[in-house]
């Protein structure tokens, strides 16, 4: 259902879609009155060696504990199956960051709740080395 997503999905945002690196992945820039709200990937699947996944990276730090946040977020689980994957990046996220330094697990941080209120089970923080292509520690959280 990924492949449904549409600009009009994250209304009043502004979301910008451009083709990936594969015919099963395309990019989204998202905005709000113009001002750069996040970035998301988002791979379709690639049945049945892949399922579907999607990933928030590069949110811009006055959106971060923000209502437009959590919309994203709600947004993208309305167009999941059960079982697929969100992953979000919280380098510039301070309060997730700082508590998952000090041992809080990844669902009772300020992230995994917000990701839990949108229906999303916190499965754990991860970090993909892959060679440039990895970005920064995510969350990585299933559609229940």
């Amino acid at each position: 259902m990924l492949s449904q997503l549409t600009p009009q999905a994250f209304a009043p945002l502004e979301a910008v879609f451009k083709r990936g690196r594969f015919k099963e992945e395309f990019n989204v820039e998202v905005k709000l009155g113009g001002v750069h709200l996040c970035h998301i990937k988002i791979f379709t699947g690639r049945p049945p060696y892949y399922k579907p996944w999607a990933e928030v990276f590069n949110l811009s730090p006055r959106f971060v504990g923000g209502p437009w946040e959590g919309h994203v977020y709600c947004v993208l689980h309305r167009f999941m199956e059960p079982g697929d994957t969100l992953y979000v990046e919280y380098v510039d996220d301070p309060d997730t960051f700082a508590a998952l330094r000090r041992g809080v697990p990844p669902r009772e941080t300020r992230l995994g709740r917000l990701l839990t209120l949108c229906g999303f089970r916190v499965v754990k923080d991860w970090y993909f080395p892959e060679g440039w292509l990895e970005g920064g520690m995510k969350l990585q959280a299933e559609k229940v």
